[in-house]
């Protein structure tokens, strides 16, 4: 009988296993050859050993295989293959042999114990008897290795400047042109100090981290590396633009959580940060005679910022058709759903009923007139293409009558947004609760509660409250003199007076 390569005899008779390590595993093992004493100067005997150490060395080192290389030490597979294999050491199987009349031999294992079973089923999958009824009896699964990942999707290779000029080319359909214009210019930035030959999937998160640090040591406060970080690692940025046009690999985005704002900072924005007015104030904005200067378009556009909290880009996109009636209650409904709308997030999606103090000052009879003249927005000034977005006009237009007005006031940061501002802080003085404040303004509660299980509250929930204790936005009171406003805020009003080019007429119609 041919002895297997595996088994070596010493001088003294004793039979040895050798088992040589596969190539792929010599840096892990830290060895070519494994040797193992067999204890028997009986080849047979040592055979059945062999057979069962081979086995159980192959699946050791099927199991090294499936390991992360990087992280297995040569201690770990040690341990692997010495639990593999001692059980193997521990208990030897005995042959028994018995000749016949005829000559003929016949040989069989003795088995005495568990060990000897155990021994003995693992000789027969060694040598390919494998019996799965047998197996599924035993409780023993055959090793199976896991199979292979799919491979990662390949990569399109771009080099930076063709990559910064396809991704500005996405968005300037859907942006606004000072938008994409800072867009244009935090790409630019990445471009330039990376090298436009730079291939953009070789970019790592240390390149960016650099970037950041380059702009912070040139003078870029926080707010500004915020923005480009926005820009170029936010939703909607560069890489993300990136990862889904198949340029970078998925998963983490290099160009995000690099900058964010300290405590100090945060106190800092929220002290400089624009300031609500006051009731005083509000009244001497929206007194009859300061209102008198600012256009008629400009006047409704304050009122329903006044009265809202919406935005001067909500308020300036609004067309007619956003003017609704819901459970009897007239409405506005800022969307994004007509032309050139858009909302900041998916919370600015909202219904928010008119004020009785807009509807007091003649806002439906307003909204009326405008759709007679057979206009489709409310504001047909508002251009859609304005470089700074279609509230710009009614921004600049409160900032002047603003200008004339807080000649004397305390120094500080104030505008249209201002009015946003004094909405929510005197719905919180008022009583009314935070839910029903962020879903009058379109603001998100940081709350997973709040997100996942709250309702959306009625529109007559909204004006008049969830209770005796909840109010809602009709709670909103400043005291204006409403019967002095009332004719400065008809359609006559707009009429050009003699001696006086008129500023309230809207552009002609199309035909």
């Amino acid at each position: 009988m041919r002895i297997p390569h595996h088994l070596t005899r010493s001088a003294t008779g004793l039979w040895s296993f050798r088992q040589r390590v596969p190539t792929d595993l010599h840096a892990v093992l830290g060895r070519r050859i494994i040797k193992r004493s067999l204890r028997t100067h009986d080849l047979r005997h040592a055979q059945a050993q062999a057979l069962a150490l081979m086995a159980r060395y192959a699946h050791a080192f099927a199991m090294a295989r499936d390991l992360p290389m990087d992280r297995i030490s040569k201690k770990d597979v040690d341990a692997l293959i010495e639990g593999l294999t001692k059980s193997a050491n521990r208990q030897d199987l005995t042959v028994l042999r018995t000749k016949a009349a005829d000559g003929t031999i016949e040989e069989r294992w003795q088995i005495d114990n568990d060990n000897d079973l155990r021994l003995f089923q693992q000789l027969q999958r060694s040598s390919g008897s494998i019996d799965p009824l047998q197996d599924a009896v035993d409780g023993i699964a055959p090793y199976q290795r896991p199979a292979p990942a799919p491979p990662a999707p390949a990569i399109a290779a771009i080099n930076l400047a063709d990559a910064r000029d396809a991704w500005l080319a996405t968005l300037k359909a859907s942006t606004l042109p000072k938008t994409w214009t800072i867009k244009k210019t935090a790409v630019e930035a990445l471009t330039r100090f990376l090298g436009e030959k730079t291939k953009l999937h070789t970019v790592t998160r240390t390149d960016l981290a650099r970037w950041y640090q380059h702009m912070r040591e040139a003078g870029a406060s926080t707010p500004t590396l915020t923005n480009k970080q926005s820009y170029i690692g936010g939703k909607g940025g560069f890489f993300e633009w990136a990862q889904a046009s198949g340029h970078f690999p998925r998963g983490d985005n290099p160009a995000s959580g690099h900058v964010t704002y300290s405590t100090r900072e945060k106190r800092s924005r929220r002290k400089h940060g624009f300031k609500a007015y006051d009731t005083q104030q509000v009244q001497a904005l929206f007194a009859p005679a300061a209102l008198e200067g600012l256009p008629l378009a400009a006047r409704w556009a304050s009122l329903i910022g006044l009265y809202t909290g919406a935005r001067a880009s909500e308020v300036g996109q609004l067309l007619i058709v956003d003017v609704v009636h819901e459970d009897h209650l007239p409405c506005i409904r800022i969307s994004d759903e007509g032309e050139h709308q858009k909302v900041k997030t998916e919370v600015s999606l909202r219904t928010v009923p008119v004020h009785p103090h807009l509807i007091e000052l003649g806002f439906l009879a307003w909204v009326q007139g405008q759709r007679d003249a057979g206009y489709d927005r409310l504001f047909p000034a508002a251009k859609a293409s304005a470089k700074n977005g279609q509230g710009n006009w009614i921004t600049k237009a409160f900032g002047r009558h603003l200008e004339g007005v807080a000649k004397h006031w305390p120094k500080a940061k104030r505008g249209f947004h201002s009015l946003r501002k004094t909405v929510i802080q005197n719905l919180q003085g008022s009583g009314v609760a935070s839910e029903l404040r962020a879903q009058l303004v379109g603001h998100e509660l940081d709350d997973e509660h709040h997100t996942t299980y709250s309702r959306e509250f009625t529109v007559r929930e909204k004006l008049e409250g969830i209770g005796a204790h909840s109010p809602g936005l009709a709670a909103l009171a400043y005291g204006l003199n409403l019967p002095a406003l009332r004719p400065l805020l008809s359609l006559d009003a707009s009429a050009p007076r003699p001696g006086r080019k008129s500023k309230n007429l809207p552009p002609a119609r199309m035909p």
